[in-house]
């Protein structure tokens, strides 16, 4: 009878419901499931999955929520590792989690909440509105503090609202979050710079107890060759962000893009809708250790634009004197990044190995830096142009002054700046009341399944793959190219999860057998 004693004493503890055989099953608390040790968030992802199979996608997005605060921006711009990671790949193929976590904001009929009252005396000053501070004020509103955000623009959102084209992300997406996270009380005051409008020890006059500096990289490095000044050559941000605003003038002719990141191909993009004849990018990498994620570049080369690897810039040249109208390149042999994450390469020799392009516009996208003239004086950078930081606790080692994001060097990706916003926010509440400043240790094992370990009954369900504008219409439109499912669409994908949280002590475990099984043997 210990195996029967076993199971209900391990029900009567947990508090997450059974989904996949009812009270036969219970949920392996003390592990995750690949997705959610993948997830930066560590979301309940296979939670809210289940919900959308059970057709209640309100449910759903409750439990996006509890660890999520941006949701409509992490439904179109997520990394997604937890799909890299998903258990369902040894089957066939992985959930696509972010098209339903999209799916469940898009569609949920979801209230307004509640301003959270202010139940601590202290206050929180934070600088910066990108994903890292959005993050950070949500949970610490959440935690009974008084939030206050500062942003150096007219727009709430950093990044999101400032430079992510709109055919990826909308502004009315980025909106429903912001709205949100200020319902829940946190007051965001734009077109104030820290440093410039108001300085840190005024923030401290004024009664906040901590500073999180969460300023994203609102300015693109440049490149160091002759002829960068030339009119005609664009740096990035200062293209996606014209764009976004709807004052750029059309391109006609060919273009050419240099980088080989996500942001190399959001400006490729744009130039397409832009107008352009043609549009080429060129970046040091090789297709295989290109910056950008794979689907960046698939989603580039789809709608026409024709990407050159293993290229370097040496000079750009202009035939009148004036506009530039050319690019001399060298290829590159091979490329390693050090330590910092910083790429080095070496050249090609021999014939064929240098070439030079015409060209009407370029647009240098080779990385962002911290803009030197928003930052407070009291903030020093290193070398890489980020704050130094406890990497556990993000301290900066000026008393009740904490960094994230960007700035900080931890924010890569929108979700890695959110986590790196809530560790941060753990540490100010620490802090704020007097405990150790200590980082949080994960100790959560993690149940992978193998292809060995997986059922014979088990049976391969092709992935619903998200609705898109076609091709031909998406190059002409700043409208959001990934349309999402239906309602029915995304149910049928949902179902496809294997729950592995759940069932894995019953099905996938090696040495333990199915409660079904176990019960025949009694």
């Amino acid at each position: 009878m210990a195996i029967k004693e076993t199971y209900y004493s391990q029900a009567r503890k947990s508090k997450t419901p059974a989904f996949v055989h009812q009270e036969r099953c219970w949920p392996q608390l003390d592990k995750y499931s690949p997705c959610e040790a993948a997830c930066p968030l560590q979301m309940d992802v296979p939670g809210y999955v289940i919900a959308i199979a059970e057709g209640n996608v309100k449910k759903s997005l409750a439990i996006i929520r509890e660890t999520n605060p941006l949701p409509s921006v992490c439904g179109r711009v997520c990394h997604h590792p937890c799909e890299t990671d998903c258990n369902r790949k040894v089957v066939d193929a992985p959930i696509a989690i972010e098209a339903l976590k999209q799916y469940a904001v898009d569609w949920a009929q979801e209230e307004r909440p509640q301003p959270v009252p202010m139940t601590k005396m202290a206050k929180v000053a934070i600088i910066g509105s990108g994903p890292a501070g959005l993050t950070a004020a949500h949970d610490l509103v959440r935690k009974g503090y008084g939030v206050s955000i500062f942003e150096s623009t007219l727009v709430a959102g950093g990044i999101l609202t400032s430079s992510i084209p709109d055919f990826i992300l909308s502004k009315e997406s980025v909106q429903k979050d912001i709205d949100y996270i200020k319902a829940l009380g946190v007051q965001i005051h734009t077109g104030v710079t820290v440093g410039r409008d108001i300085s840190v020890e005024a923030l401290r006059i004024n009664g906040f107890r901590a500073i999180l500096m969460a300023v994203g990289f609102q300015k693109s490095a440049l490149l160091k060759i002759p002829g960068a000044d030339l009119p005609g050559i664009t740096p990035a941000l200062d293209y996606l962000k014209e764009a976004k605003r709807g004052f750029m003038r059309p391109y006609t002719g060919r273009v050419w893009v240099i980088g080989g990141g996500a942001v190399a191909m959001d400006c490729a993009r744009t130039a397409l809708r832009n107008g352009a004849f043609e549009v080429h990018l060129a970046c040091l990498e090789s297709r295989e250790n290109m910056p950008a994620f794979a689907w960046e570049i698939e989603a580039a080369e789809r709608e026409g634009v024709r990407i050159h690897c293993g290229l370097s810039p040496q000079e750009f040249t202009t035939k009148t004197g004036g506009r530039v109208s050319g690019i001399c390149f060298k290829r590159v042999a091979s490329t390693s990044l050090d330590g910092d994450g910083r790429i080095s390469w070496t050249y090609a020799e021999g014939t064929g190995c240098e070439m030079a392009i015409e060209t009407d516009a370029i647009i240098v996208a080779i990385g962002q830096q911290a803009d030197r003239e928003k930052l407070p004086d009291e903030f020093k950078l290193n070398r890489r142009g980020a704050v130094a930081i406890n990497a556990g606790t993000g301290e900066t080692g000026m008393p009740g002054v904490f960094a994230a994001g960007d700035v900080a060097g931890n924010g890569r990706t929108v979700s890695e700046s959110m986590a790196a916003g809530r560790k941060a926010a753990v540490s100010i509440d620490q802090y704020i009341s007097g405990q150790p400043i200590t980082a949080r240790n994960d100790n959560h094992g993690v149940i992978y399944v193998e292809p060995e370990d997986v059922p014979g009954y088990f049976v391969r369900r092709d992935r619903w793959e998200v609705p898109q504008l076609l091709t031909r219409q998406a190059v002409k439109t700043t409208r959001e190219v990934t349309l999402g499912y239906a309602p029915w669409q995304a149910v049928e994908e949902a179902r496809r999860c294997l729950n592995c949280r759940m069932c894995a002590n019953c099905v996938f475990e090696r040495g333990q057998l199915c409660y079904e099984t176990a019960m025949r043997l009694l």
